[in-house]
């Protein structure tokens, strides 16, 4: 498979661990691409599952910085036609990575192309399923930069899970910051580390959706590393990097959309901003809905009658058929497994 998956990862061993043995299940004969930024005593423990394993294609390599700015180090050392971003925690089916090359190999007016999603949340243990849901997967498609933007921004949903020429990464990774500038142009870890890649993904190029199992997410308590990331937006926004950060982000992305586009970057930055402020707006209004619809649901479960009821269709009904459902597929068992197990 001429595929290189793209794993930053930085202290997490338990995960890397259950994602080696993974791929190594369902015999995976693309290469994993392991940047790894742990300290030292852990990416030891890290470098020998590494040379333990025989089975897979693996390449490692250790340098400390952001997982956008590892792969912007690193992309050229990948060989491979194409290549994914992936987290330490997430899995890829083969099936549904294999009809996304397919796609690309015989549709070169789209850059990338994507799959079905679900998340699995794991709220108490990292190796109990307390839930599962949808995830939301980006399929753009525009003639133009700036069509694409706002196709990204009206119903944001990620693309950074597709996969892509590597050439084509290759230029996404251009305008993210490097590890040793990261701090004085881009500090703020959600925009260098996820809105300007997208960003960057989309002004590009056209992203395929496929109706085919492709990518499972585990969402756990250890996800956010370090406690980067706010977890909600209207406190991201107050925070002292924000402005700074914005500001390098419609930069850098306004210019590829004035270059694709063949307009002034000026209409450009106009276009960007009016675009990402709606998401922005939007998100903010969400996220006061979701507050009191929690404040709501919390006063109600004082109810103790109320409160375990809802707990048990939870946990007893609506999770338990999609748990079956999935642990019945073989595509999906083995991820089942893998986040399972110790």
């Amino acid at each position: 498979m001429n595929l290189s998956i793209i794993v930053p990862t930085k202290n997490r061993l338990y995960y890397i661990k259950k994602l080696i043995r993974y791929y190594s299940l369902i015999n995976f004969q693309g290469k994993l691409i392991i940047l790894d930024s742990s300290e030292k005593n852990i990416s030891e423990e890290i470098l020998k599952e590494v040379s333990i394993n025989t089975s897979l294609k693996i390449e490692y390599f250790h340098s400390i910085g952001l997982p956008c700015a590892m792969m912007k180090k690193y992309i050229n050392n990948i060989q491979t036609k194409y290549v994914v971003f992936s987290g330490d925690d997430d899995y890829f089916i083969k099936e549904g990575i294999q009809s996304c090359i397919d796609f690309l190999d015989n549709n070169f007016d789209f850059s990338g192309c994507t799959g079905e999603g679900i998340s699995i949340h794991s709220s108490t243990k990292n190796n109990k399923i307390d839930y599962i849901t949808k995830y939301e997967q980006a399929k753009i498609y525009a003639i133009s930069s700036v069509a694409r933007i706002k196709q990204l921004y009206k119903h944001y949903k990620v693309p950074i899970f597709s996969i892509f020429r590597k050439e084509v990464f290759a230029k996404f990774l251009e305008v993210v910051p490097s590890s040793d500038v990261f701090r004085d142009l881009c500090p703020d870890k959600a925009i260098a580390d996820e809105y300007i890649i997208e960003g960057a993904m989309v002004a590009y190029g056209n992203i395929q959706y496929l109706n085919d199992p492709y990518l499972v997410r585990h969402i756990h308590k250890e996800r956010n590393i370090d406690n980067l990331v706010p977890d909600f937006k209207k406190d991201w926004i107050k925070t002292p990097n924000f402005e700074k950060s914005i500001t390098f982000f419609f930069v850098k992305i306004s210019k590829i959309i004035s270059e694709i586009d063949n307009i002034e970057e000026n209409e450009a930055l106009k276009i960007l901003k009016q675009n990402f402020d709606y998401h922005l707006q939007y998100e903010l209004k969400r996220e006061k809905q979701y507050m009191k619809k929690i404040f709501f649901s919390k006063t109600i479960l004082r109810i103790n009658f109320i409160k375990n009821f809802r707990y048990f269709l939870k946990k007893n009904f609506f999770t338990k058929q999609k748990y079956f459902k999935l642990k019945s597929n073989n595509k999906y068992k083995l991820i089942i497994k893998s986040i399972e197990g110790n």
